[in-house]
């Protein structure tokens, strides 16, 4: 057996330019963090010579073709695996909240399938497997995040992708960020919801911008002006992703203490994260009546844990 363990994901700022409608004409920038929130896939031969499929749900078939999970089904084509395996996924944070779990599980399951041992070249193939196999209309933040780990400046051009650490103190970062679950489910995938958010070509020029001016401040740790940055954003943004609940509890939040902050992922549920001092954060999670998941950012990227070297 093979397990593999790979990190879910927080962004910053800069969503939306890592997407080729707007990266194919000029280049775009967003700062993300590997969090110390998993998923674990695991692959083992299967003596019978079928395929086993186990997530929120456990698919037995005995021809590939018949497997209904898409990104299951192209990583084993991908990887010449067309029968006799079983695959197995375990989240620490359910699907659907905005925190780059498909991506990591992407990401994961190659690694595990031993695609590859290089990094950038396990990015790349979570991006084939997502955007050009499955055709999902997403970014790229999510599986270099995933494939690399750390807190990291993204670059996205027409000719590729660069990934850029940003040294800062990950501890203070750690203990400013605020991440609460707002029990909403978003609605559809994230590729869906991406797809229908028609964005202003100029705020995503904004945000990519934003996101630079975000990594510099960052490498300074100053993580109050990365919190204003971050409520400038969200003023950008927000008629894309929110709600009047949500911008209820950003108002709320504000007003509590945070600098600023953000919806994560597509939008319209799932994860609300804060820069805060850390003295805010009780106070703002019992004003919001949120669960908070506390969180180290800047872990490792995906890894092989099982077997042991």
């Amino acid at each position: 057996m093979i397990l593999t363990r790979t990190p879910l994901r927080i962004s910053f700022v800069g969503g939306g330019s890592d997407r080729p409608s707007f990266y194919m004409e000029e280049p775009g920038a967003c700062v993300a963090a590997a969090i110390d929130k998993f998923v674990w896939v695991a692959v083992n031969p299967k003596y019978d010579g079928s395929i086993r499929a186990a997530y929120s749900v456990t698919e037995n078939v005995t021809t590939l073709d018949h497997l209904e999970h898409e990104l299951i089904r192209e990583a084993l084509k991908l990887t010449g695996r067309l029968h006799s395996i079983e695959v197995h996924s375990i989240a620490d944070i359910p699907g659907g909240t905005g925190l780059g779990s498909s991506s990591a599980f992407t990401v994961g399951l190659l690694s595990a399938l031993r695609l590859t041992h290089v990094t950038e070249r396990l990015a790349q193939a979570a991006c084939h497997v997502e955007i050009d196999l499955c055709k999902k209309p997403i970014g790229k933040q999510d599986q270099y995040t995933a494939a690399y780990g750390g807190v990291n400046l993204l670059g996205f051009k027409a000719d590729g992708v660069t990934v850029k650490p940003i040294a800062c103190d990950v501890d203070a970062l750690s203990a400013h960020c605020l991440l609460l679950d707002t029990g909403l489910a978003r609605t559809g995938d994230a590729g869906a919801v991406l797809a229908s958010q028609a964005h202003d070509r100029d705020d995503v020029r904004a945000l990519a911008r934003t996101a630079i001016e975000f990594a510099d401040r960052l490498h300074a740790n100053d993580l109050r002006i990365c919190g204003q940055l971050m409520d400038y954003a969200w003023m950008i943004k927000r008629e894309y992703v929110t709600t009047d609940r949500l911008d209820s509890w950003y108002s709320v939040a504000t007003s509590y203490g945070a600098w600023g902050g953000k919806l994560c992922g597509a939008g319209g549920g799932g994860f609300l994260l804060f820069l805060a001092p850390p003295e805010t954060h009780a106070a703002i999670t019992q004003a919001l009546q949120l669960r908070h998941v506390p969180i180290t950012v800047g872990v490792a990227g995906s890894e092989v844990v099982w077997p042991v070297h």
